[in-house]
């Protein structure tokens, strides 16, 4: 609709705008790789929301294979923000499915650091829920972050300074599911902190559409403690555990059926390990 001085004009024109939302399917044969290599950044289909500073890339003379190569990072050196976090926040990512599937994300990152008391972090987040909501599966700062000694001056990696980790994502009862992932860079005032080659790889994903498996709802989930276990086998062993490994309690369910109450328990996230013959099943639960 435009509108001047001699008056309005209006045309409609039908589907003008469409909309798709791509979703990167994680298979056995099929890996999620993000170099940061492109010339744009962030890389289609990743996020840096707005904050007091940001992610960016860089070209950098000793990447991990000890050649040039273009990384993420965050130049913590320059920035006074101390608290003040920034998000990298990838694309959707449909992780594989199965009773024995395994989803890692691995990732090479380099830091120094630049003295004990200047210690900027890395939190991982995981949303379900396409970013509404986050859970952290992982968390450094200062000296566990390091993967050299502190340096005074703004600093760049040498190939012996960058570090490799994985997270088993299976681990956090991810399986199946779609998510989205956050790096967030936490400030303070230190030194620059480098990332490369954000990978996930799938293991044993089973096609479960032509797999005979245990079928269990929980609910309500999330819930105030209480939650309503069902399923179509008729006697299967539980386990909840926290979110450091902790074991709160086991039990059985015996006739398709349970009442679980952990409403003595601190709100937060849990995990259910459900066992059935030689089938296991990890599920989250959640106590608000």
């Amino acid at each position: 609709k435009v509108t001047d001085s001699f008056g309005t004009s209006t045309q409609t024109i039908n589907g003008l705008i469409t909309y798709t939302d791509s979703i990167f399917p994680i298979a056995n044969s099929i890996s999620l790789h993000e170099r940061f290599n492109t010339e744009i950044f962030p890389p289609k289909e990743w996020q840096t929301p707005a904050s007091a500073y940001s992610w960016q890339s860089i070209v950098v003379d000793s990447g991990v294979n000890c050649l040039p190569d273009t990384v993420a990072y965050v130049n913590h050196y320059w920035i006074n923000h101390p608290g003040i976090e920034a998000y990298l926040i990838s694309n959707k990512i449909k992780l594989g499915g199965g009773q024995t599937a395994e989803n890692w994300l691995i990732y090479d990152y380099a830091y120094s650091g630049y003295a004990a008391g200047y210690d900027d972090g890395l939190r991982i987040d995981i949303s379900t829920d396409c970013g509404n909501t986050w859970d952290s599966i992982y968390a450094a700062i200062g000296p566990d972050l390091q993967t050299t000694a502190y340096v005074n001056a703004p600093w760049y990696p040498t190939c012996v300074s960058w570090d490799t980790d994985s997270i088993n994502l299976s681990d956090w009862g991810l399986n199946g599911d779609t998510i989205m992932i956050r790096f967030a860079a936490i400030n303070d005032y230190g030194n620059r902190f480098f990332m490369d080659n954000v990978t996930i790889n799938g293991l044993n994903i089973l096609n479960t559409s032509n797999t005979k498996h245990i079928n269990t709802s929980i609910y309500p989930n999330p819930s105030k403690g209480k939650f309503t276990i069902r399923t179509n086998v008729d006697k299967m062993n539980i386990e909840v555990y926290t979110l450091l490994g902790s074991c709160l309690l086991k039990d059985n369910i015996i006739g398709k059926t349970k009442t679980l109450d952990l409403s003595k328990q601190r709100k937060g996230v849990y995990f259910i390990k459900l066992q059935h013959n030689n089938t296991t099943e990890l599920k989250k639960l959640i106590v608000e």
